[in-house]
Parts: C-alpha cells; sequence; structure tokens
C-alpha cells in the first residue's frame, strides 16, 4: 500500500558511516522535506549540514543528463567511442599501466564487480582503487585479525559510558559531526577524557584534554611503545597504569 505524499518517509542518510536515519517528505517545489528522526539510536533527530541539504540533491538541476565530449552535447555512442578509442591509445603508447581508476565509494556491489572487470580483465593492469578501501583498508585489516571478521566490537553507547576516549587521525568533528556531538555531550555530563592523536590540530581538539601532534610517520612507533609499557604493566605491582594521571 502506497503512502500518502504528506507522509514522512524514514530512511537513512548515506553520506558517511554514522549511519543517522533521517525522515522525508516531497514539497510543492519538487524537492524533499528533511528532517531528522528522533527515534534513531544513531542520531537522536540530529543532523549536520550535509544531512539537511538532502533534499535538494534529488532533483535534475546542476545534474549532467546528457553525454558531452569537449563541452558538447553528443550520442552515447559517440561518447562511449571517444573513451574507448582514447584509453586504446594511451595504452598502446604507454602500456596498460599508464591507466588508473579511482572509482567512488558509492558504488553498488554489482558496479564494482563490472569496474574491476573492466580494468583488470580488459585492461589489463591493478592500477584501480576506492574511497571505501582507502579510508577503511587499516581498520578493516585490524578488525581482520583482532576478531576475525571485519566487525566494529563497539557502539555507539560505548562513547558515552566511556572513561576515555582516544582519536587517532580522525578529525570527529567535521568529518562525523553528530557523533562529535555525542561524545562533547558526554563530556560535559561526566567528563569523559579525550585524547587526540593526530599530526594536525584540528577542531576536534577543541574538546581533548590531550593531543599529541605526532610527526607523520611516527604513530607506529608511539603504538609500539604504549603496548610494551601495558604488557609491562601486567608483569608487575603496582601497575603504573592504575595511579591517578593529572590531565593538563
Amino acid at each position: 500500500m502506497l503512502k500518502k505524499k504528506s507522509e514522512w518517509i524514514k530512511s537513512t542518510c548515506a553520506y558517511c558511516g554514522v549511519g543517522c536515519g533521517i525522515e522525508g517528505k516531497p514539497n510543492s517545489s519538487g524537492r524533499l522535506d528533511i528532517r531528522g528522526d528522533e527515534e534513531h539510536p544513531a542520531n537522536f533527530g540530529r543532523l549536520c549540514s550535509k544531512g539537511l541539504a538532502l533534499g535538494d540533491t534529488v532533483t535534475v538541476e546542476d545534474r549532467l543528463l546528457h553525454p558531452q565530449v569537449d563541452g558538447m552535447e553528443c550520442g552515447w555512442n559517440h561518447a562511449l567511442s571517444h573513451v574507448a578509442s582514447s584509453f586504446n591509445k594511451i595504452i598502446e603508447q604507454h602500456g596498460a599501466d599508464a591507466v588508473a581508476f579511482y572509482v567512488s565509494g558509492q558504488l553498488l556491489t554489482e558496479d564494482y564487480y563490472v569496474v574491476n572487470k573492466l580494468m583488470k580483465g580488459f585492461i589489463g593492469s591493478a592500477n584501480i582503487d576506492t574511497n571505501s578501501r582507502l579510508c577503511m583498508a587499516s581498520s578493516v585489516a585490524g578488525h581482520k585479525r583482532a576478531f576475525g571478521e571485519d566487525c566494529v566490537p563497539g557502539n555507539y553507547e560505548d562513547l558515552e559510558i566511556a572513561d576515555l576516549v582516544v582519536l587517532v587521525g580522525s578529525n570527529l568533528a567535521w568529518c562525523h559531526p553528530v557523533l562529535y556531538q555525542r561524545l562533547n555531550a558526554a563530556k560535559q555530563k561526566k567528563g569523559t577524557k579525550v585524547v587526540v592523536i593526530d599530526p594536525r590540530k584540528t577542531a576536534s581538539c577543541d574538546i581533548a584534554d590531550l593531543h599529541l601532534p605526532l610527526s607523520p610517520g611516527s604513530d607506529i612507533a608511539l603504538f609500539n611503545g604504549l603496548l610494551a609499557y601495558l604488557s609491562q604493566c601486567q608483569r608487575r605491582e603496582p601497575c603504573l597504569c592504575r595511579r591517578t594521571y593529572k590531565w593538563h
């Protein structure tokens, strides 16, 4: 049974990995009115600027509706032939590895299969990467080695009950602003300590009790040192980790 146009439809924002719940409703201008879903456990009605602007993305304004070559509208056959011949010329002159694809992180599984087939099977190069893999490759590898699968072991409520939250190379304030608001609220309510490990001084440092501005590439030394220290603490008493730490 179709819902009436005046009803709010629940959905999920697809921009970042927070997964905020949204509600949308068509309006008279052909766009969507968007609001946060107050019942959703990820955001409880909060939305960032990108989520609030979702209604403007459903129109055809400023979108490429037809193929273009050199700024001129053309048919699909001409556009495809132009791309194919250009690829062939480059490959003939410089080899298959002269071509590289950087693919969006918003494609479907079937789309990824086809574009990988094109690059690796037909062009014959492994020069293809995606935002989704580039962004998450290290965490996926860590999850698989630690837990046996790519499955995040925590949830957002953990951030709100934790005594200490460490942000490593993450500018939470800009990249995941709704989650940043939840962490900031927990800090104000129960005094959660926040440590930011990042060469840059980002907006996330505004709520940090400690910012470690590491030199690029030195994070491995830091984590190896922390692991060695924690291992040493387990073998001796009293454990220095349990002593009261004075935050500056």
